[in-house]
């Protein structure tokens, strides 16, 4: 290889460097941060394990998801009646958890 080509292939790196870099900057958008969650432990686990018992699990991973309205719907409202229920804080006291506050539970 000669002198002339290493030069070349030098010159040629840097550019593609630099342009790469170049347009790696040109995105407007930011990277997500990763925020400390509002929500403990215990209440995802009380969630999730509301979510099961309501049967809200069991019809979004049935084969007739999106055909099954009156089922999904029922199982929603369920979910939605037991969120607001003191079994919920229950369960949150069962995992560890603080009691929720009122704010955090009306919001789901």
């Amino acid at each position: 290889m000669s002198t002339k080509n290493i030069f070349a292939s030098v010159v040629f790196a840097s550019v593609a460097a630099i342009s790469g870099q170049a347009m790696a900057n040109d995105n407007p958008h930011l990277q997500p941060v990763n925020t400390p969650s509002q929500v403990s432990r215990a209440e995802v686990l009380a969630d999730l394990q509301i979510y099961r018992e309501s049967g809200l699990q069991a019809v979004e991973q049935s084969e007739t998801y999106g055909y099954d309205v009156a089922r999904r719907q029922q199982a929603q409202a369920k979910y939605a009646e037991l969120r607001r229920s003191p079994y919920y804080a229950t369960l949150v006291k069962r995992f560890g958890g603080d009691a929720p506050s009122a704010t955090t539970v009306a919001g789901k």
